[in-house]
């Protein structure tokens, strides 16, 4: 009777919402998250009833919604920063309880940051907010659309494959970055190899912020940009190494790498994957990709982390090679605190 009770009440609310699509919008309460961090920040908290953002899609959590709505409106007119509807809309339907809506819905939303040059020179301060995963143990990905292999001939199923992100964020400045440590142990080997790495920093100008990152993680300990596709912005890094089930991801465009250039060839990448160990070819590189959203300065930060590499014996073909690949991944949410 309850649930009837609250559909009923559901359906009220956004016929309300269509037929006074302009009337009067009460002032949402600051959420929680914000307070702490405004406090900490010595920053009000504060809503502007006569700018409330409007999204029209509608959910199944519509006082979540509004909190989100009313904190992306608030920050945009804060720091002069513009507002990016489709993300916001997708961002107000994520069920944060279930990682196979957060994947869903960050696969959705494009990244909307651009890279700083490499010899920016990167401060956390007062203004600097930190969204730490902490260590996220992997899950193994198998099947799906594209066919992720079942087999455990990259990582072993019997260690915890983790990925630790700290993004830092600063409004008053516009930029993003994070610092990334890895724990990988591959098949046949004990040694579980740690690699951490800065990603350099971003700016953006639009809420919610999207970002993205990608890297190849060696067997040597050290870690390196991946030059799949153009590789020129956010938009070239891809969540997998997939680009179907039997095609990898394009290789560097000549545009970007240059004529006769090593990663201009797709074959160099299956021998920069292939984790197998007998094939002294091989590198044995494993492929990372993380994406990072938060609507405001005060709401909380959703992410995905993902590791993949392939196996196959040498001289495979890209099918055999793509076909081979195994992923795992992690999602999380995450609450910002300010940097002190």
């Amino acid at each position: 009777m309850k649930k009837i009770l609250f559909i009923f009440k559901t359906i009220f609310i956004i016929e309300l919402m269509i037929s006074f699509g302009f009337a009067e919008i009460s002032t949402p309460t600051p959420t929680t998250a914000l307070n702490k961090i405004a406090s900490s920040m010595s920053h009000s908290a504060q809503n502007d009833q006569q700018n409330i953002l409007e999204i029209t899609n509608a959910t199944s959590n519509l006082l979540n919604s509004s909190e989100l709505t009313a904190g992306i409106q608030e920050s945009a007119e804060k720091y002069g920063l513009t507002i990016d509807s489709e993300a916001a809309a997708i961002l107000a339907g994520i069920d944060t309880s279930s990682s196979e809506s957060i994947a869903k819905a960050l696969a959705s939303m494009d990244a909307n940051i651009g890279w700083l040059d490499d010899d920016y020179v990167q401060t956390i301060d007062q203004d600097t907010i930190i969204y730490d995963s902490e260590f996220q143990t992997l899950t193994k990905v198998t099947g799906g659309d594209l066919e992720y292999s079942s087999s455990n001939d990259v990582f072993d199923p019997n260690v915890a494959q983790q990925v630790r992100a700290q993004t830092y964020v600063n409004f008053k400045k516009r930029t993003i970055f994070a610092v990334v440590d890895t724990k990988v142990t591959r098949t046949g080997t004990t040694d579980e190899i740690e690699i951490g790495w800065n990603t350099g920093t971003a700016s953006f100008s639009s809420l919610p912020i999207v970002a993205t990152a990608d890297q190849r993680l060696r067997k040597d300990g050290f870690s390196h940009d991946v030059p799949f596709g153009t590789n020129i912005d956010a938009s070239s890094t891809f969540s997998t190494m997939k680009k179907s089930t039997t095609q990898l991801q394009d290789a560097c465009a000549v545009s970007t790498c240059g004529e006769g250039d090593y990663w201009t060839v797709k074959q160099n990448f299956i021998e920069e994957f292939n984790n197998d160990t007998s094939d002294t070819s091989s590198v044995g590189s494993v492929y990372f990709y993380g994406k990072f959203t938060t609507a405001s300065e005060g709401s909380e930060g959703t992410g995905i982390l993902v590791l993949e590499g392939g196996h196959t014996a040498d001289g495979a073909n890209e099918q055999t090679f793509v076909e081979s690949i195994e992923r795992y991944e992690a999602t999380a949410t995450l609450i910002g605190k300010a940097a002190e």
